[in-house]
């Protein structure tokens, strides 16, 4: 238990799963789009460390897309866009001190509530990234507030998809960790298993000059990317509008629905 909170009020926060899947709104969107008959929403964008400015250029490019952050204990700055926070453990090297405090300056200092929070995992091994998201879900807090915040369970390398999938616990979602060729092999089936677990889904670094198109086409919710703005290759973004002009849009009420930020976070 962690007591804390702003001048003139307190606020206790413990280390437990935040609302369950079941209390958040429902799924906005149908599954995959790997199919030509199968009606198509919004995927949504993070761009890690991207400016206000790279922003408006990737909206200018994928219009039919919602477009945000990603931020890391390695920087995040206030601009009053969506966002998502990661964990930085994208090597053998995790700070927890750093993630506690990033956690809590979101919730405190940024415009808005992050759309979710990305468990600490261990890179590249499922069974080490269980027993870490365990240990943060109930024996550690992540910050005052953020029992809050939707929470995603990282997958990655080591054990089958449908084990990782029954030791979820206390999460709205699920991080697609590894390396670009084991996510390739595995997202159809992680797709399915998210859907029937009622889990959103996001796909980290996709990878590759038609990464998002396959992101998109795969069914998932949400993925980053850093490629796009780092090395100017905003023709990834017109390859992938072009292939959401070629699927079949959805009711015109329901894509306001799922471009909503309000109807999405």
């Amino acid at each position: 238990m962690v007591t804390s909170g702003k001048p003139g009020a307190q606020v206790t926060t413990y280390a437990q799963p935040p609302m369950p899947a079941a209390e958040l709104q429902p799924r906005l969107r149908p599954r995959s789009r790997t199919a030509a008959d199968q009606r198509v929403g919004v995927m949504r964008l993070y761009y890690t460390g991207a400016s206000p400015e790279n922003l408006k250029r990737a909206r200018q490019h994928a219009p039919s897309h919602s477009h945000g952050y990603g931020w890391t204990p390695a920087k995040m700055t206030p601009h009053d866009a969506p966002y998502f926070l990661d964990n930085g453990a994208f090597t053998d090297h995790f700070d927890a001190d750093a993630w506690v405090e990033t956690v809590e300056r979101a919730l405190i200092e940024m415009p808005r509530s992050p759309d979710f929070l990305v468990l600490p995992d261990v890179y590249g091994a499922a069974e080490a990234t269980i027993q870490r998201h365990r240990e943060w879900l109930y024996d550690r807090s992540m910050g005052v507030g953020s029992g809050q915040c939707m929470r995603y369970w990282v997958l990655q390398p080591g054990l089958p998809i449908p084990e990782q999938f029954e030791a979820i616990e206390g999460c709205q979602g699920v991080f697609v960790g590894g390396t670009t060729r084991w996510k390739r092999a595995h997202a159809a089936e992680i797709v399915r298993l998210a859907d029937e677990h009622d889990l959103r889904t996001h796909v980290g670094c996709p990878g590759g000059a038609n990464g998002l198109v396959w992101a998109y086409r795969q069914g998932f919710d949400s993925a980053d990317t850093t490629t796009v703005f780092q090395n100017q290759y905003w023709h990834y973004l017109d390859r992938l509008e072009e292939a959401t002009a070629e699927t079949q849009p959805i009711e015109p009420e329901r894509a306001a629905e799922q471009a909503s930020i309000d109807g999405w976070a």
